[in-house]
């Protein structure tokens, strides 16, 4: 893959638009997968189905967005990252087309086309990135691009209720899907140009990507790491409101604002953390940094009780915010730098197999502890464990880096 330097006001333009076109993908796919969970209550009254089973279209959704990834980085480099971009954007308008269809067959549907396409948008955004980002910007250029996760948690949660309750539930899925068809469009005048390094007439079998984890002890280790932190992440966040509602007594709305500073916390934290981290040089330094702080704060909250300060509360959950949520974006910059540049769309696609599987992992394990304990608190000692593991596959990561560094200048 040909790296692209700047050398000229036109290149440093160009790295903009391509931050830009896949900070707007990702925060696209982001929000159309929360469409659903936002709208849950009239989709469930519309199909006639109980609120819980709406709750199981994330696991299917991640579920294929994991096995999307695991092929994704061999068609980046087959039509290019462009193109993947395109097609994750065509997704998201027939996922959306198909759910405001109002059926539960194609409700079914659209969630394996969104949860393909959620798939596609990190392996080729990683691509372009790595491609048209010099070295020494990329951990913040990623982490900005990662702003995209939350930032379409905000345009679902603020768009998608007035529009459903104005013109319908199925207008939000309209509206998003327009969107989408539009930037689709948008960047085809690019992709001669971002996919010039394709190789069309390049054949692998589909998993290809994942023999990385196998040649590459450093990036398995790295992307176990990532499972331990989405672990940690989803189920911080999926149980987070019902505790302090339940547990804490706080009001739903009070509780509800702090969930918003906790997205907020993350969104600036990811920017911070991958310009601390460019400015340091060290990602997996940050990423250490970060994890032992999350590990502090996880334990802190398996103290909190209903009489603890409220400014305690406070500074413990957007603490978490920040951290928790805002390791995205430095993670996915060291996978990167950890990776030859022509193999840095089949890395990405790699570990991120290994970070949905956290994702599914992590809240039903955290139920099953709720379940034994029947207490919250003392339950996030689990995401302190997830945290631990996630320092310990860190340091075999480092260790097999070196090794694999003695080994190839033998």
């Amino acid at each position: 893959m040909r790296v692209i330097e700047a050398t000229s006001d036109s290149a440093k333009r160009e790295q903009i638009v391509v931050l830009a076109a896949t900070t707007l993908a990702q925060a696209l796919c982001s929000a159309a997968m929360l469409l659903v969970p936002t709208l849950a209550p009239q989709l469930a009254q519309n199909l006639d189905l109980p609120i819980a089973l709406i709750g199981v279209q994330m696991s299917l959704l991640y579920g294929v967005a994991m096995l999307v990834s695991a092929q994704a980085g061999t068609w980046v480099q087959q039509v290019g990252g462009c193109r993947i971009t395109q097609y994750s954007m065509l997704l998201v308008v027939v996922g959306c087309a198909l759910i405001a269809r109002s059926s539960v067959s194609l409700l079914i549907l659209g969630t394996v086309a969104l949860g393909f396409a959620y798939g596609l948008t990190n392996p080729a955004a990683a691509h372009l990135l790595t491609r048209f980002t010099p070295a020494r910007r990329r951990n913040l250029v990623f982490s900005i691009k990662q702003t995209g996760v939350p930032l379409g948690g905000v345009i679902a949660g603020v768009c998608a209720p007035p529009l459903a309750y104005w013109f319908g539930w199925q207008f939000a899925f309209v509206g998003l899907a327009t969107i989408a068809a539009a930037i689709g469009l948008a960047l085809q005048p690019r992709r001669a140009g971002w996919d010039d390094d394709r190789r069309s007439h390049h054949r692998r079998s589909g998993l290809a990507s994942m023999q990385i984890l196998r040649k590459s002890r450093a990036t398995l280790w790295l992307g176990l790491m990532g499972c331990c932190l989405a672990a940690g992440q989803l189920s911080f966040l999926t149980y987070l409101v019902t505790m302090m509602v339940e547990e804490l007594l706080i009001t739903l709305m009070v509780a509800g604002v702090i969930m918003s500073a906790v997205h907020v916390a993350g969104v600036v934290g990811r920017i911070a953390w991958g310009a601390i981290a460019d400015r340091v040089g060290s990602s997996l330094g940050v990423l250490a940094g970060l994890v032992c702080v999350m590990t502090i704060l996880f334990l802190a909250v398996a103290t909190i009780e209903s009489s603890s300060p409220r400014w305690f509360l406070l500074l413990v959950f957007v603490g978490l915010g920040s951290t928790v949520v805002g390791w995205n974006g430095v993670y996915l910059a060291a996978v990167a730098q950890r990776s030859a540049h022509a193999n840095v769309s089949d890395a990405t696609g790699a570990v991120l197999v290994l970070t949905y599987l956290g994702v599914l992992v992590g809240p039903s394990l955290f139920a099953l502890v709720f379940s034994l304990t029947g207490s919250f608190a003392a339950t996030f000692i689990l995401p302190a464990c997830f945290s631990v593991l996630a320092l310990a596959c860190l340091v075999m990561c480092k260790q097999s880096a070196r090794k694999e560094h003695d080994q190839a200048r033998i």
